[in-house]
């Protein structure tokens, strides 16, 4: 009989290339990071809202376009007139903010330019495949700005054609 080797008596041994399963898990979180960022409202501090005793919390903010009413300067509390002169020029009512998160605002004359960024909104979102009965303006009224700006930004969006309109409360406490 012949002598047997020496390598047939070892135990091969197999290492798994972890790589390939480092960069997939990398390359998930990534993409879970970046559309989880998306569908954020964006909340302006200098806005007071109002407190509500029944109300509930926007569950997805995917497809909302928000608009911020302001109260006049003389009415808001110090900490809110700071951040919000930061801002916006003193004149101005409504606060955007687009899905960039650059922030505008519009003063009474500049009711065309509100409903104009709420139809270029409405379109984007379109474009980006969002059910159109999701898309609604998100109304965050300052509790001590007057009802006439909150009225017409509700116009505004009606003649961009967005009709589904969520107003903004916080909880009572």
């Amino acid at each position: 009989m012949g002598k047997k080797s020496a390598k047939s008596n070892d135990e091969v041994k197999g290492d798994v290339n972890m790589s390939p399963m480092i960069d997939c898990c990398f390359l998930l979180l990534i993409f879970f990071v970046v559309n989880a960022t998306a569908i954020t409202v964006a909340k302006d501090p200098s806005v007071n809202m109002p407190s509500a005793v029944s109300c509930s919390e926007l569950k997805d903010a995917n497809g909302c376009i928000v608009v911020n009413v302001f109260a006049d300067a003389e009415k808001m509390s110090p900490k809110a007139l700071e951040k919000y002169r930061k801002s916006f020029p003193a004149e101005t009512l409504w606060g955007v903010s687009d899905v960039n998160g650059n922030s505008k605002g519009y003063t009474a004359g500049q009711t065309q330019e509100l409903t104009d960024f709420i139809k270029k909104q409405k379109e984007l979102m379109e474009s980006r495949k969002v059910d159109p009965a999701m898309i609604r303006l998100y109304l965050r009224g300052d509790m001590a700005a007057p009802w006439e700006r909150s009225s017409t930004a509700i116009r505004c969006a009606a003649a961009a054609g967005v009709t589904n309109i969520v107003f903004g409360t916080l909880p009572s406490k």
